[in-house]
């Protein structure tokens, strides 16, 4: 992985505001996002995730800094706001993919609402691809639920 990637995002627009020295811990600022997202208060959570990311980073704690860069795209997209999202999408499975200690739930988690995006914007084609790897992931999981709405999309995807 390039170093670039590590450093491609700018958190200074969405956090800042509440990372303060008494907030020691990572895990703590993705608790209160956790429960500010729960609570509806989608800027508030996406501040706190961004509070762990840069922690995260800052303790080149890759797969944790990936996780909670998935759930800032989730809370975009959540939002209905894709544009955002895409990039912190790319950024995790960037590392997912070029980690060997990524677990498969994560990679699979973060491949179905990059699907769903690509899906959206109208990209048949990526989406296809990663509709299908999110299949083959869910599948290995026997996560059949899962599996099923991958094939209802594959399915809508082939019909266009």
């Amino acid at each position: 992985m390039s170093p670039i990637s590590l450093i491609s995002l700018d958190f200074s627009g969405v956090a800042g505001s509440l990372y303060s020295p008494s907030m020691t811990t990572a895990s703590e600022a993705t608790s209160q996002g956790y429960q500010a997202r729960k609570d509806g208060k989608f800027s508030m959570a996406r501040e706190h995730y961004a509070d762990a990311a840069k922690l995260y980073r800052e303790q080149n704690d890759l797969l944790a800094y990936a996780h909670t860069i998935r759930h800032i795209a989730d809370i975009y997209q959540q939002e209905r706001n894709p544009l955002p999202a895409k990039p912190l999408y790319e950024e995790a499975l960037e590392i997912y993919r070029s980690n060997l200690q990524t677990k498969l739930l994560d990679l699979a988690n973060t491949v179905r609402p990059y699907a769903l995006l690509m899906e959206k914007q109208g990209d048949s084609a990526l989406a296809m691809k990663l509709w299908e790897e999110a299949r083959n992931l869910y599948g290995s999981l026997r996560m059949n639920e899962a599996v099923f709405e991958c094939n209802a999309h594959i399915a809508d995807l082939q019909k266009f």
